[in-house]
């Protein structure tokens, strides 16, 4: 990921984790949208990895308006765990494309860094296969996603 990429995954880590302290507070936040949970495993190279970076990204580009940044990271049996308020809340009603990203955590710096170990098959929101369709009356459910190492 390059230093503008990596500078926007902070900030939009930054400020999601604000939004989810002001949630988890109690205090009331009537702009909200309704999220819905993701359900979903990934695998890479047919194994499950934890800490694989996920991000949701609206195929119809942002919503000036009310805007989300539904992120989250893949649990160490390859579930998928999305939040856009609240830890694990899942993201609003909508049509996405998913992106990954795989690199090592630096516990100094607290952020992620490196060669994406996915060689950036998946980390453009523009052409990743990985779509999503999320709201009510649907499923909600990315199945087993297979990413792959190889070229």
């Amino acid at each position: 990921m390059c230093c503008t990429a990596r500078r926007w995954f902070t900030l939009v880590s930054f400020t999601t984790w604000m939004l989810a302290c002001g949630a988890g507070c109690g205090e009331s936040h009537p702009n909200e949208k309704q999220v819905f949970k993701i359900l979903g495993k990934v695998t890479v190279d047919g194994k499950a990895v934890g800490e694989l970076q996920v991000a949701l990204h609206d195929a119809s580009g942002p919503d000036t308006k009310q805007p989300t940044y539904p992120q989250g990271f893949t649990n160490p049996d390859g579930t998928i765990r999305i939040s856009t308020y609240e830890e694990g809340d899942g993201a609003p009603a909508g049509e996405y494309n998913v992106t990954f990203s795989w690199q090592e955590y630096n516990l100094i710096s607290r952020g992620f860094s490196g060669p994406d170990k996915l060689n950036k098959k998946y980390s453009d929101p523009k052409t990743t296969p990985i779509k999503l369709s999320l709201g009510q009356g649907k499923s909600n459910d990315l199945g087993t996603v297979e990413l792959t190492t190889k070229k």
